[in-house]
């Protein structure tokens, strides 16, 4: 029976959290536990054990893991204020989330999860890859055991650096490089899966608790950065795994750690990277339909 783990950097987008309750309502029982990760890891923590309690899965466990990258320094918001990014509350976060105990370790749990279940173990890296770069650092023989990685990140048909990658390449590198099978869905795909006016009404107009949690933190978000639109990144690499909504190939690529960090080199020649499943098509009515049964 295939397991699953998420690896988050919920709080800063919305996606994170309509990815988070995507994989509940989908994965069932099989969700194993939550790990965060980038900057304020302990806030992210509690903002995740929220969303858990609305969806009625209190029972899995949420651990704290790495604030920092491993080299690059962290990207900065530009309403960030002076004290260390990594210390600052992230805008979604509720002073109400304070009593939920932080649990550490997020890089020691994945490892005890790949060790559990290797095979039937799949992790779903939703932000940087710090988390999962440190167990493989850590436990490189037990980390071979996972069956799959299915990540958010990269955009693979235009050299540019995408945010996740961006926030720490060196990750993404360990990551790529390493024997597990790895499959990214990155901006080629999710620019095209935009939350459309429609979805989002239905998504304003639900009563499930879950999702009245999410459109408050929608609107936070939004107030916050100044946005008006949210684009669904997280949850099409969640419903890819459960559905074909996208189309994968076998490219071979790097991350840039020189010229353009953050951005990765993608080629069809072995001799060019290292061989990952990129996401290049997507069937945006499917994933929508996906969206709407699992979560209206």
């Amino acid at each position: 029976m295939v397991k699953f783990l998420l690896d988050t950097d919920i709080g800063d987008d919305i996606d994170d959290s309509f990815a988070l309750a995507l994989l509940v309502k989908a994965g069932g029982e099989n969700l194993l536990g939550v790990t965060t990760v980038f900057r304020n890891t302990a806030d992210r923590t509690q903002q995740a054990t929220q969303l858990l309690k609305t969806l009625g899965r209190s029972d899995v466990p949420v651990y704290a893991g790495e604030r920092l990258p491993i080299k690059e320094p962290i990207h900065v918001f530009a309403k960030d204020s002076d004290e260390l990014p990594e210390n600052q509350h992230i805008c979604q976060w509720n002073e109400n989330y304070a009593g939920y105990p932080v649990k550490e370790g997020a890089v020691d749990y994945i490892i005890e999860c790949a060790e559990k279940y290797g095979e039937n173990l799949v992790i779903l890296p939703i932000g940087p890859l710090t988390n999962i770069a440190r167990a493989i650092e850590k436990a490189p023989d037990t980390m071979k055991k996972v069956g799959k990685i299915v990540q958010m990140g990269g955009w693979f048909s235009n050299y540019e650096p995408e945010w996740n990658i961006l926030c720490d390449p060196e990750a993404a590198h360990t990551v790529w490089s390493f024997s597990v099978p790895v499959y990214a869905v990155g901006l080629d795909v999710t620019l095209k899966c935009t939350l459309d006016k429609d979805l989002l009404t239905e998504f304003r107009n639900s009563e499930k608790p879950y999702n009245k949690q999410i459109i408050e933190w929608l609107d936070k978000w939004f107030a916050f950065f100044n946005f008006d639109k949210s684009v669904m990144h997280d949850p099409l690499a969640v419903a890819s795994y459960f559905e074909d909504v996208c189309t994968f190939e076998k490219k071979y690529v790097k991350a840039d750690l020189t010229e353009k960090r953050g951005a990765a080199r993608c080629s069809d020649n072995e001799n060019e990277g290292y061989p990952i499943f990129v996401a290049t098509a997507v069937d945006r009515e499917k994933f929508y339909s996906f969206v709407r049964k699992n979560l209206l």
